[in-house]
């Protein structure tokens, strides 16, 4: 990935089917980009009935709720944890049995899976009436997820006016901006009908020698 934001719409997102066959997700992006490995994916699904998650062992993953009534996950024979709340997140290994029960109807959902040993850092939610400056981790990689139509998601490093216009992203409900590692921080500017609802999300990959 490049130290630049790359702004993915929801339309670009590709349908690709669960592992167990059992739904489709949309993959927003990966790395690499084919093939059937990869050290990171982040994805979108709607979870339409109840039923086992995909396995993926030897992945770190979180699953975020975005939209819809929610669901209870049992992980590995623990107790459930309750998804019902737009935000809400459980971090597991992607290998561990895992049951989706949902609460009241279709939901969807947003999936980070991260090759062993690297980790997701943090899935925290930005909430903002104002413009807003947000930093980030170097180092990391980083995705902005819109939860609603209109937040601006600006670099507010860039040292001219005119690189500035060129950086702003204007985002739509779904949409997504992958940041680079060496990014330290974006700016957040609301719509003028409603505050920006976001998710930021970080993680760290495998090097080279540990993948």
């Amino acid at each position: 990935m490049t130290d630049s934001a790359v702004h993915l719409r929801r339309d670009q997102y590709r349908a690709m089917p669960w592992r167990n066959g059992a739904g489709v997700s949309l993959e927003i992006a990966r790395e690499p980009a084919a093939g059937n490995e990869f050290l990171w994916r982040l994805s979108l699904a709607t979870v339409a009935t109840s039923g086992p998650f995909s396995n993926f062992a030897g992945y770190r993953r979180s699953v975020t709720l975005v939209d819809g009534g929610g669901f209870r996950l049992g992980i590995g024979g623990q107790e459930a944890v309750v998804l019902d709340s737009v935000g809400a997140t459980a971090w597991f290994p992607g290998g561990a049995p895992t049951s989706c029960a949902l609460i009241n109807g279709l939901s969807s959902d947003l999936s980070l899976m991260v090759r062993e040993p690297g980790e997701i850092v943090s899935v925290t939610r930005i909430q903002s009436a104002a413009a807003l400056d947000v930093p980030l981790r170097a180092g990391a990689l980083k995705a902005v997820f819109c939860l609603t139509d209109g937040a601006i998601l600006t670099h507010p490093d860039s040292p001219t006016a005119s690189r500035r216009a060129r950086a702003e992203i204007k985002l739509a409900m779904h949409d997504t901006v992958l940041v680079g590692p060496q990014a330290a921080a974006v700016s957040v500017l609301p719509s003028s009908s409603m505050p920006a609802d976001l998710l930021l999300l970080t993680w760290m990959t495998a090097s080279a020698g540990q993948s």
